[in-house]
C-alpha cells in the first residue's frame, strides 16, 4: 500500500508542476504523516547532507566542467571534419556523421545535451543546405545526441555506480558495447534514407591526405576518453581522480594546443559548470531522503513480493522494467530518474539473478531514450531551439529513429552478452 501511495504521489507531484526537488522531498514526507510511521523529521534534514557528503561525488562537478570546456571550444567542429572525412562518402553521408560526431563527442562529454549542441549548431543548417528535412536534421541531431549517456564517461553511469556501489569501471566498460549498436542502427537508417530518398547519394571520396589532416586535427579530443578509460580500465585511477585528469587535460586541449578558450574564460566556465552541478547535487540529496524511507519501508522487497507474483521469470521483470524506465524517462533527466529506480530495482535485480552492471546499462539506455520522447525530451528542446522548428514537428519526425532505439534497446535487454561480454572477458 504505501509503495502504490509513494508512487502515485510522486507521480502527481510531477504532473501539477511543482519543482523536482521538491516533488521527491514532498513524497519523503506526506506518508510519514498519513501513515503515522512515526520517523523524526531531523532524520530527513541528516540524510539530505549525508547523501551529498561522500567524496566520490566530486566527480559529477569535475566531468561537467570538463565537459564543457571540451563543448564550448572548437573541439566540436574538428571531430566533425573527422567524421566527415570517414563517412562522408556513404549515401545519406552527412546524416552518418552527425551519429559519428555524436558518438565521438560523447566519448569526450557525457553529456547528451553537450553533445546535442555542439554537433547540431554546426550540422543542421549543412543538412539543411542539402536538402535534408530540417525537422529530420533536428530530429537525427536530438536522437544522437543522447548516445553520449550510454557510451563512456557517461554521469548517469557514475551515479549509478556510485548509488548501487557497483563498479564504474565495470559499468563504463559495458556501455561501449550498447552506444556503438545505438550508433550504428542510426548510421544504418541515415544510410537507407540517403538511398530511398536520394537527398544525400554521397559517394565523394576523402583523399588520404585530407583524411590524415583530419585525423590529426582532431587527435587531441580523441585522445581524452582514452586517457579517461584507459586510467580506470588500468588501475591507475579511480573515477573521481579520472574526473580531475579529464579537466586538466581539457584545460591543456583547449587553451594551449586548440587556442579556442583563453584563461579569462575559465571563470565563467566555472561558474556555468558549478551552476549545473548545483542542481544535480540538491537533486542527489533530496533522494537520498526518498531512498532512506524507501529502504526503512522495505519497498524493495515489497516490490519483489509484486513482480513474483505475476511470473518468476527474469524476461518478465526486465520487461516490466522498460516499461516504467521509458515512462520515467518521459517526465525525468536521467540523474534523478536513476536516484529514485536504482534503488528499487537493484535488490529486485538481484533477486531474480540479473547482473547489475547489466541492469545499469538497461537504465541508461532506457533513459538515454527518455532524452529525445515529449514532453520533457531535453534533446529535443535542444534541437528545436537551434533549428527554429517546434517539437511536435520534430516529435513526427524521430518516430522512425525512435522505433530504432526501442530495437536496439529490446536487444541490448534481451541478449546480455551485447554490454556484458567485455566485462566476462576481462573478469
Amino acid at each position: 500500500m504505501i509503495l502504490l501511495f509513494v508512487t502515485g504521489l510522486f507521480l502527481l507531484t510531477i504532473l501539477i508542476g511543482i519543482p523536482l526537488v521538491w516533488a521527491i522531498l514532498l513524497t519523503a514526507v506526506v506518508p510519514i504523516f498519513v501513515f503515522d510511521l512515526g520517523y523524526p523529521l531531523q532524520a530527513l534534514f541528516l540524510n539530505f547532507i549525508g547523501g551529498v557528503e561522500p567524496n566520490h561525488y566530486i566527480a559529477i562537478p569535475l566531468f561537467v566542467f570538463a565537459g564543457e570546456m571540451m563543448s564550448r571550444g572548437g573541439v566540436g567542429q574538428r571531430i566533425i571534419d573527422f567524421a566527415k572525412a570517414v563517412f562522408a562518402k556513404l549515401p545519406g553521408g552527412l546524416g552518418v556523421v552527425v551519429v559519428g560526431a555524436s558518438m565521438i563527442f560523447g566519448g569526450i562529454s557525457g553529456s547528451a545535451i553537450a553533445d546535442s549542441a555542439a554537433i547540431g549548431s554546426v550540422m543542421i543548417p549543412a543538412m539543411d543546405k542539402q536538402g535534408y528535412r530540417r525537422s529530420f536534421a533536428a530530429s537525427l541531431v536530438a536522437a544522437a545526441g543522447t548516445i553520449g549517456i550510454i557510451i563512456p564517461p557517461s554521469i548517469p553511469m557514475l551515479i549509478y555506480g556510485f548509488v548501487g556501489n557497483v563498479s564504474v569501471g565495470d559499468l563504463f566498460l559495458a556501455g561501449i558495447g550498447p552506444g556503438v549498436l545505438m550508433g550504428l542502427a542510426f548510421m544504418g537508417y541515415c544510410v537507407w534514407l540517403g538511398k530511398r530518398s536520394g537527398v544525400d547519394p554521397g559517394g565523394q571520396s576523402t583523399s588520404m591526405r585530407e583524411l590524415g589532416t583530419a585525423f590529426f586535427g582532431s587527435l587531441p579530443a580523441l585522445l581524452m576518453p582514452i586517457i579517461i578509460l584507459g586510467g580506470i580500465f588500468g588501475g591507475f585511477v579511480t573515477p573521481t581522480e579520472a574526473a580531475a585528469v579529464a579537466v586538466v587535460y581539457g584545460l591543456i586541449v583547449t587553451i594551449f594546443i586548440y587556442r579556442d578558450l583563453s584563461l579569462r574564460d575559465i571563470p565563467r566556465l566555472l561558474v556555468d559548470s558549478f551552476v549545473t552541478s548545483a542542481v544535480v547535487m540538491v537533486v542527489i540529496g533530496a533522494t537520498a531522503v526518498l531512498a532512506w524511507l524507501i529502504t526503512l519501508e522495505q519497498m524493495p522487497q515489497i516490490l519483489i513480493e509484486f513482480v513474483q507474483h505475476f511470473s518468476s521469470s527474469p524476461f518478465t521483470f526486465l520487461l516490466m522494467v522498460n516499461i516504467v524506465l521509458l515512462i520515467l524517462g518521459m517526465v525525468l533527466d536521467p540523474v534523478p530518474a536513476i536516484l529514485l529506480s536504482a534503488p528499487l530495482f537493484i535488490p529486485t535485480a538481484q533477486a531474480y539473478g540479473v547482473d547489475v552492471i547489466h541492469l545499469g546499462v538497461i537504465i541508461t539506455c532506457n533513459l538515454a531514450i527518455g532524452l529525445f520522447t515529449p514532453p520533457v525530451g531535453a534533446t529535443l528542446y535542444v534541437a528545436s531551439r537551434i533549428s527554429g522548428v517546434g517539437v511536435l514537428k520534430i516529435t513526427r519526425a524521430i518516430l522512425p529513429l525512435y522505433a530504432v532505439a526501442l530495437t536496439v534497446l529490446l536487444i541490448v535487454t534481451f541478449v546480455p552478452s551485447v554490454s556484458m561480454a567485455p566485462i566476462w572477458w576481462f573478469r
